[in-house]
């Protein structure tokens, strides 16, 4: 796949920026310039979030909220959060717009930016009907680590959208460490998910918490069936019940056409680790 090179405007004035991620809404062109806008933290900028967040037109007001969202400063070659203080004041005032792109744009944006307030609205907009608003919710709740945001993982690790899951599963697996029965037996569940993306953020939740059954689970798979994520959890797992598994697959490297480096550099850090094993879990 050819990889998408991204525009640079560096030498655009605030204004033009705006004016090209309107008139090219949603566009690569869009968020080429909203993630330079987001880089120019400065009085200036948010001054000029603050306005299009007043805007009558609804893609002014999403424009404002998606640069709130991440809007941060230069310093020589890194870059620090700015203002998080009235960008946060701003993303909370936009929950309740009345359009659904905005509200997405504001939930997303205080998972960059969590805020104690932010955390009962999030709860309400997790049953929300847009599947990209709870999605959101999804992403944004790995920033919170109350019981309320938990519970609400849980929920939605067994969404009808298959993202949401997704992340739902990676938020209780591996952002949130609460070990508690029912996390656990979610993601259990979720092994038997119909997506792999979501089987793999299982696993490793699983492995992360030490669980024993992933060593079964693992075996089960077959030569065929080992994923990336299911060698970061045998590397986790680090038991050498896993090793001949494990060797087996090195020896079948050979007979992969589309073997993916990433996936051989995690079977090479799996075999380290269960090799190394003193006890078997």
């Amino acid at each position: 796949m050819k990889r998408r090179v991204r525009r640079s405007f560096k030498h655009r004035s605030l204004r033009q920026l705006v004016r090209v991620a309107l008139l090219a809404w949603n566009s690569d062109r869009c968020w080429d310039a909203i993630c330079e806008l987001r880089m120019r933290g400065s009085p200036a900028t948010l001054a000029l979030a603050q306005t299009l967040c007043r805007s009558g037109n609804w893609r002014k007001r999403a424009l404002g909220v998606n640069i709130a969202a991440q809007l941060r400063q230069r310093v020589g070659s890194e870059s620090v959060e700015y203002a998080l203080v009235p960008t946060q004041q701003l993303l909370l005032s936009h929950l309740h717009d009345a359009r659904e792109e905005i509200v997405d744009a504001a939930v997303a944006g205080l998972g960059h930016r969590p805020h104690a307030d932010a955390l009962p609205e999030l709860v309400r907009l997790a049953a929300h009907r847009n599947r990209d608003i709870r999605f959101s919710v999804a992403c944004a709740l790995g920033s919170y680590f109350e019981p309320e945001s938990v519970a609400v993982l849980l929920r939605l690790a067994r969404d009808v959208d298959d993202d949401v899951r997704d992340w739902a599963t990676f938020g209780l697996g591996t952002l949130h460490d609460v070990d508690t029965p029912e996390v656990r037996e979610r993601l259990w569940q979720n092994l038997g998910d119909a997506e792999a993306d979501v089987r793999g953020e299982a696993v490793i939740g699983l492995a992360v918490r030490g669980d024993a059954r992933v060593i079964d689970h693992l075996l089960a798979l077959g030569d065929d069936g080992w994923g990336s994520l299911d060698l970061n959890a045998a590397k986790k797992m680090a038991s050498p019940r896993l090793l001949s598994a494990l060797q087996a697959l090195q020896r079948g490297v050979q007979r992969r056409a589309d073997l993916n480096p990433g996936w051989l550099g995690e079977l090479h850090l799996a075999l380290a680790a269960c090799s190394g094993t003193a006890t078997a879990h």
